[in-house]
This record gives C-alpha cells, structure tokens and sequence, in this order.
C-alpha cells in the first residue's frame, strides 16, 4: 500500500491507496461488535421462530421448528467467527486492504471444526450439541435433502419431547457461547466494570 498525502489546508495526513470500497469491506469485517449483534439478532429471531412453532401458528407452518434451530446454528457459527475474527484482528493488526472475507474468516460452516479454531473450552455435551446444530444451518433447515445420501439421516425429532430438549440444549449452550466469546473478544469490557465498581 503506498501513502497518498491530503491536505485540506487546515488539517493534512496520509492515508493509504486502498479504494474506500475495500476499506469499507473490511470496516465492517472485522468489527468484532457487528459479528456480535448480528449473533444476537440470529438468536432473537430463532427464538420467534421457535415459539411461533411452538403455538402451531399456521404461518410458520410444518417445518418452523427446523427453521428456528437453522437460524440458531448460525447465531453460534455468527460468534464463534467473531472471535476468530478479533483474534485475527489482534494478531494481524487491523488492516483495511483485505479483498476476501476468506482471509480474515475461514468460509466453513461446521460448527465442531469453527469451536475449535475459535478456541473456546466446551464439553463433550457441547460439542454433540454443535454437530446436530451443524446439519440444521446446513440442510436440514433450509432443504429437504442434504447434497449427498450420505450425510442425509430421517427427522428423528419429530416428537416434541425431543425437540424441546434439543431447543435447550442450544438455548443454554448459545448463553454459554455468548459469555465466553464475549470474555474473549471484549476483555477491556469486561474489566472495565469490575474496576469501577472496585473503587466504589
């Protein structure tokens, strides 16, 4: 990146050649706080989803609560790319000249290998939990088949017994997530508070 000198007669800098396009790319990339809330929204919205399934709302219709679980599993794989993405950032500096979002976030969708890379702590639970997860944000929410036999299994959580328990081991594993990528990404955040209620 070469230096381009501005001057506005009062005030001059340098900025690098980099198209405002790319930079605003990247801006909005690798801000840790837009992957958090667009997590958040994810999560928000799965919950409506959920409970519109739940009251068989005839708008939702038969396959609400596969959609409600696709949009959780991409409230999770949304935070844990935030926090790959804070750790780039923190390792790499924040630069603005990325082209793809390949360099700054890996493009997989399989929540066990992204907990991983992310390098959160989580069970065994956790990660069984991830891997149902998986398959609703990446077929079975969105298709009624998978790309190959293979990877294709019958609904088995018909039974509403079973769909709730899956619903609440992702509620409580999402919370669970949320707090340690959150500890991650946002340390100054979280120690801020502590040191002024310490002064106290």
């Amino acid at each position: 990146m070469a230096k381009v000198p501005r001057d506005w007669g009062w005030v001059s800098w340098e900025e690098d050649d980099t198209p405002p396009d790319v930079r605003h790319f990247n801006v909005a990339g690798k801000s840790a706080l837009l992957w958090l809330e667009r997590s958040r929204s994810l999560h928000f919205a799965a919950a409506a989803v959920r409970a519109h399934s739940a009251s068989n709302n005839p708008k939702v219709g038969p396959f609400g609560f596969q959609i409600a679980l696709m949009l959780g599993g991409l409230a999770v794989e949304t935070i844990l790319k935030m926090v790959i993405v804070a750790d780039y950032c923190e390792t790499h500096g924040f630069r603005r000249d990325s082209r793809e979002a390949k360099e700054f976030v890996p493009p997989i969708h399989d929540l066990t290998k992204l907990v991983t890379k992310a390098k959160l702590r989580i069970n065994k639970a956790d990660r069984e939990t991830l891997g149902e997860l998986t398959s609703f944000s990446v077929w079975r929410g969105k298709y009624p088949t998978p790309l190959s036999a293979t990877a294709y299994t019958p609904a088995v959580l018909d039974a509403s017994i079973g769909r709730e328990r899956l619903w609440k081991r992702y509620d409580a594993l999402y919370r669970k997530l949320h707090r340690l990528a959150v500890r991650k990404s946002f340390p100054e955040a979280i120690r801020a508070p502590r040191r002024a209620q310490a002064r106290r």
